[in-house]
Protein backbone atom coordinates (compact mmCIF):
# COMPACT_ATOMS: atom_id res chain seq x y z
CA UNK A 1 0.00 0.00 0.00
CA UNK A 2 1.82 3.52 -0.83
CA UNK A 3 0.21 6.27 1.34
CA UNK A 4 -0.13 10.01 0.03
CA UNK A 5 2.60 11.19 1.79
CA UNK A 6 6.05 10.41 3.03
CA UNK A 7 7.85 10.39 6.59
CA UNK A 8 9.88 13.29 5.21
CA UNK A 9 7.08 15.20 4.38
CA UNK A 10 5.84 14.51 7.87
CA UNK A 11 9.06 15.37 9.31
CA UNK A 12 8.87 18.61 8.05
CA UNK A 13 5.35 19.64 8.49
CA UNK A 14 6.14 18.85 12.04
CA UNK A 15 9.52 20.96 12.30
CA UNK A 16 7.43 23.49 10.82
CA UNK A 17 4.97 23.31 12.96
CA UNK A 18 7.28 23.67 16.02
CA UNK A 19 8.38 26.59 15.06
CA UNK A 20 5.49 28.02 14.61
CA UNK A 21 3.56 27.19 18.13
CA UNK A 22 6.89 27.99 20.46
CA UNK A 23 6.09 31.34 18.85
CA UNK A 24 2.52 31.90 19.05
CA UNK A 25 3.23 30.84 22.84
CA UNK A 26 5.03 33.81 23.24
CA UNK A 27 4.34 36.17 20.60
CA UNK A 28 2.27 39.35 21.96
CA UNK A 29 -1.84 38.57 22.00
CA UNK A 30 -1.42 34.90 20.41
CA UNK A 31 0.57 34.42 23.68
CA UNK A 32 -1.32 35.52 26.46
CA UNK A 33 -2.89 33.10 28.91
CA UNK A 34 -6.33 34.16 28.30
CA UNK A 35 -6.21 32.29 24.58
CA UNK A 36 -6.94 28.62 25.65
CA UNK A 37 -3.63 26.43 24.92
CA UNK A 38 -6.00 24.10 22.65
CA UNK A 39 -7.03 27.16 20.65
CA UNK A 40 -3.39 28.04 20.24
CA UNK A 41 -2.31 24.27 18.84
CA UNK A 42 -5.01 24.96 16.43
CA UNK A 43 -4.11 27.86 15.16
CA UNK A 44 -0.67 26.30 15.17
CA UNK A 45 -2.09 23.41 12.94
CA UNK A 46 -3.86 25.78 10.26
CA UNK A 47 -0.95 27.63 10.27
CA UNK A 48 1.98 25.12 9.41
CA UNK A 49 -1.09 23.75 6.95
CA UNK A 50 -0.62 26.81 5.32
CA UNK A 51 3.30 27.74 5.36
CA UNK A 52 4.98 24.26 4.94
CA UNK A 53 4.15 23.75 1.34
CA UNK A 54 5.72 26.88 0.43
CA UNK A 55 8.63 25.91 2.56
CA UNK A 56 11.31 23.99 0.81
CA UNK A 57 12.05 20.24 1.82
CA UNK A 58 15.68 20.55 0.71
CA UNK A 59 16.53 23.13 3.36
CA UNK A 60 15.44 20.80 6.02
CA UNK A 61 18.86 18.93 7.24
CA UNK A 62 19.13 15.13 6.60
CA UNK A 63 18.66 13.24 10.16
CA UNK A 64 20.18 10.03 10.27
CA UNK A 65 18.80 9.44 14.09
CA UNK A 66 16.35 9.90 16.15
CA UNK A 67 18.71 12.07 18.15
CA UNK A 68 19.23 14.33 15.11
CA UNK A 69 15.90 14.71 14.36
CA UNK A 70 15.37 16.30 18.32
CA UNK A 71 17.84 18.66 17.84
CA UNK A 72 16.57 20.04 14.93
CA UNK A 73 12.80 20.34 16.92
CA UNK A 74 14.98 21.86 19.88
CA UNK A 75 16.38 24.11 17.46
CA UNK A 76 12.88 25.45 15.82
CA UNK A 77 11.38 25.68 19.17
CA UNK A 78 14.52 28.19 19.94
CA UNK A 79 13.62 30.09 16.70
CA UNK A 80 10.16 30.37 17.55
CA UNK A 81 10.49 31.65 21.11
CA UNK A 82 13.36 34.12 20.25
CA UNK A 83 10.70 35.74 17.89
CA UNK A 84 8.28 35.33 20.29
CA UNK A 85 10.42 37.64 22.92
CA UNK A 86 11.63 39.77 19.82
CA UNK A 87 7.79 41.06 19.64
CA UNK A 88 7.34 40.80 23.11
CA UNK A 89 9.84 43.89 23.10
CA UNK A 90 6.97 46.17 21.80
CA UNK A 91 5.03 45.77 24.93
CA UNK A 92 7.84 45.68 27.74
CA UNK A 93 7.50 49.56 27.08
CA UNK A 94 3.80 49.79 28.02
CA UNK A 95 4.35 48.02 31.15
CA UNK A 96 7.10 50.48 32.37
CA UNK A 97 5.20 53.34 31.33
CA UNK A 98 2.42 51.87 33.81
CA UNK A 99 4.88 50.97 36.64
CA UNK A 100 6.60 54.19 36.34
CA UNK A 101 3.08 56.00 36.66
CA UNK A 102 1.68 54.27 39.32
CA UNK A 103 4.60 54.82 41.48
CA UNK A 104 4.53 58.40 41.01
CA UNK A 105 0.95 58.35 41.42
CA UNK A 106 0.70 56.04 44.64
CA UNK A 107 -1.44 53.69 42.47
CA UNK A 108 1.17 50.94 43.05
CA UNK A 109 -0.17 50.23 46.47
CA UNK A 110 -3.08 48.94 45.19
CA UNK A 111 -2.27 45.72 43.12
CA UNK A 112 -3.81 42.73 42.05
CA UNK A 113 -3.02 39.32 39.98
CA UNK A 114 -2.46 40.31 36.55
CA UNK A 115 -4.11 37.39 34.22
CA UNK A 116 -1.45 37.69 31.30
CA UNK A 117 1.54 37.66 33.83
CA UNK A 118 0.07 36.15 36.78
CA UNK A 119 2.19 38.63 38.69
CA UNK A 120 1.31 41.48 41.03
CA UNK A 121 0.49 44.41 38.94
CA UNK A 122 -1.24 48.17 39.31
CA UNK A 123 -3.98 48.79 38.11
CA UNK A 124 -3.02 51.58 35.34
CA UNK A 125 -0.68 48.71 34.18
CA UNK A 126 -3.19 46.66 33.51
CA UNK A 127 -5.50 49.45 31.81
CA UNK A 128 -2.35 50.26 29.46
CA UNK A 129 -1.90 46.95 28.92
CA UNK A 130 -5.57 46.57 27.40
CA UNK A 131 -5.00 49.34 25.60
CA UNK A 132 -1.84 48.38 23.94
CA UNK A 133 -3.36 45.40 22.80
CA UNK A 134 -6.53 47.45 21.56
CA UNK A 135 -4.25 49.60 19.35
CA UNK A 136 -2.47 46.70 18.11
CA UNK A 137 -5.41 45.03 16.90
CA UNK A 138 -6.66 48.13 14.90
CA UNK A 139 -3.22 48.52 13.50
CA UNK A 140 -3.39 45.19 12.37
CA UNK A 141 -0.07 44.30 14.01
CA UNK A 142 -1.26 40.93 14.68
CA UNK A 143 -1.23 40.43 10.96
CA UNK A 144 2.04 42.12 10.78
CA UNK A 145 3.39 39.32 13.35
CA UNK A 146 1.92 36.34 11.38
CA UNK A 147 3.72 37.80 8.13
CA UNK A 148 7.19 38.09 10.24
CA UNK A 149 6.51 34.31 11.29
CA UNK A 150 5.71 33.10 7.68
CA UNK A 151 9.20 35.18 6.58
CA UNK A 152 11.00 33.90 9.31
CA UNK A 153 11.01 30.29 6.91
CA UNK A 154 12.51 32.09 3.91
CA UNK A 155 15.76 34.13 6.28
CA UNK A 156 15.90 31.65 8.35
CA UNK A 157 16.04 27.91 7.07
CA UNK A 158 14.71 25.20 9.39
CA UNK A 159 17.46 24.00 11.57
CA UNK A 160 20.01 27.10 10.33
CA UNK A 161 19.67 29.25 14.10
CA UNK A 162 22.49 31.49 14.88
CA UNK A 163 23.36 33.00 18.00
CA UNK A 164 26.13 35.35 18.16
CA UNK A 165 27.13 38.54 18.95
CA UNK A 166 25.33 40.48 16.86
CA UNK A 167 22.16 39.12 18.39
CA UNK A 168 23.43 39.63 21.67
CA UNK A 169 24.15 43.75 20.43
CA UNK A 170 20.53 43.70 19.16
CA UNK A 171 19.15 42.84 22.22
CA UNK A 172 20.95 45.01 24.35
CA UNK A 173 19.53 48.13 22.16
CA UNK A 174 16.23 47.01 21.91
CA UNK A 175 16.60 46.94 25.55
CA UNK A 176 17.36 50.51 25.82
CA UNK A 177 15.11 51.54 23.37
CA UNK A 178 12.28 49.69 25.71
CA UNK A 179 13.43 52.41 28.31
CA UNK A 180 13.36 55.30 26.25
CA UNK A 181 9.90 54.00 24.70
CA UNK A 182 8.16 53.96 28.00
CA UNK A 183 9.59 57.01 29.49
CA UNK A 184 8.47 58.70 26.03
CA UNK A 185 4.65 57.19 26.86
CA UNK A 186 4.71 58.54 30.46
CA UNK A 187 6.53 61.89 30.01
CA UNK A 188 3.46 63.98 29.32
CA UNK A 189 1.91 62.64 33.29
CA UNK A 190 5.54 62.31 34.67
CA UNK A 191 5.69 66.04 34.35
CA UNK A 192 1.96 66.56 35.51
CA UNK A 193 3.03 64.94 38.97
CA UNK A 194 6.21 66.98 39.19
CA UNK A 195 4.21 70.02 38.66
CA UNK A 196 1.76 68.70 41.48
CA UNK A 197 4.69 67.77 43.77
CA UNK A 198 5.70 71.49 43.38
CA UNK A 199 2.52 72.89 44.39
CA UNK A 200 2.30 70.78 47.11
CA UNK A 201 5.98 72.17 48.59
CA UNK A 202 5.00 75.32 47.95
CA UNK A 203 1.39 74.94 49.79
CA UNK A 204 3.25 73.31 52.51
CA UNK A 205 5.56 76.53 52.99
CA UNK A 206 2.29 78.69 52.98
CA UNK A 207 0.29 76.16 55.30
CA UNK A 208 2.63 74.49 57.53
CA UNK A 209 -0.31 73.27 59.42
CA UNK A 210 -2.19 71.81 56.72
CA UNK A 211 -1.56 67.88 56.35
CA UNK A 212 -0.30 67.48 53.08
CA UNK A 213 0.41 63.92 52.84
CA UNK A 214 -4.01 63.12 53.78
CA UNK A 215 -4.13 65.91 50.73
CA UNK A 216 -1.81 65.08 48.39
CA UNK A 217 -2.55 61.33 48.22
CA UNK A 218 -5.43 61.88 46.64
CA UNK A 219 -4.78 64.50 44.49
CA UNK A 220 -2.26 62.77 42.50
CA UNK A 221 -4.35 59.79 41.82
CA UNK A 222 -6.88 62.27 40.78
CA UNK A 223 -4.86 63.96 38.64
CA UNK A 224 -3.57 60.80 37.43
CA UNK A 225 -6.76 59.35 36.47
CA UNK A 226 -7.90 62.21 34.96
CA UNK A 227 -4.43 62.83 32.86
CA UNK A 228 -4.51 59.03 32.16
CA UNK A 229 -8.30 60.01 30.83
CA UNK A 230 -7.46 62.84 28.74
CA UNK A 231 -4.42 61.63 27.21
CA UNK A 232 -5.64 57.99 26.20
CA UNK A 233 -5.67 59.04 22.69
CA UNK A 234 -2.26 60.18 22.53
CA UNK A 235 -1.03 57.74 24.33
CA UNK A 236 -2.68 55.19 21.89
CA UNK A 237 -1.08 57.63 18.54
CA UNK A 238 2.47 56.70 20.31
CA UNK A 239 2.26 53.56 20.52
CA UNK A 240 0.42 52.78 17.18
CA UNK A 241 3.91 54.89 16.02
CA UNK A 242 6.44 52.71 17.97
CA UNK A 243 4.39 49.94 16.67
CA UNK A 244 5.28 50.35 13.07
CA UNK A 245 8.61 51.51 13.23
CA UNK A 246 9.83 48.30 15.66
CA UNK A 247 8.03 45.89 12.87
CA UNK A 248 9.64 47.66 10.41
CA UNK A 249 12.94 46.23 11.86
CA UNK A 250 11.87 42.65 12.19
CA UNK A 251 13.56 41.98 8.87
CA UNK A 252 16.74 42.95 10.23
CA UNK A 253 16.11 40.53 12.92
CA UNK A 254 15.36 37.63 11.21
CA UNK A 255 18.63 38.20 9.41
CA UNK A 256 20.61 38.29 12.69
CA UNK A 257 18.61 35.16 13.37
CA UNK A 258 19.86 33.38 10.17
CA UNK A 259 23.50 34.99 10.83
CA UNK A 260 24.01 37.33 8.30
Amino acid sequence: MQLPFSIGSVEHFVLVFIRITAALAVLPVFGRRAIPSSIKAALGVALALLIAPSVPQHQMPMTGTIADYLLLGLNETLCGALIGFAGQFLFYAVEICGRILGLQSGLSIVSSIDPNSEAQSDVLTQIYDMLAVLVFLSIDGHLMMLETLRASFDSVAIGAVSLDGKLADWSVTQAGLVLARGVQLAAPMMVTLLLSDVALGILTRVAPTMNVFVLGFPLKIGITLLFAALTTGTIAQIFATQSGQFMQGMPDFLQLLSGS
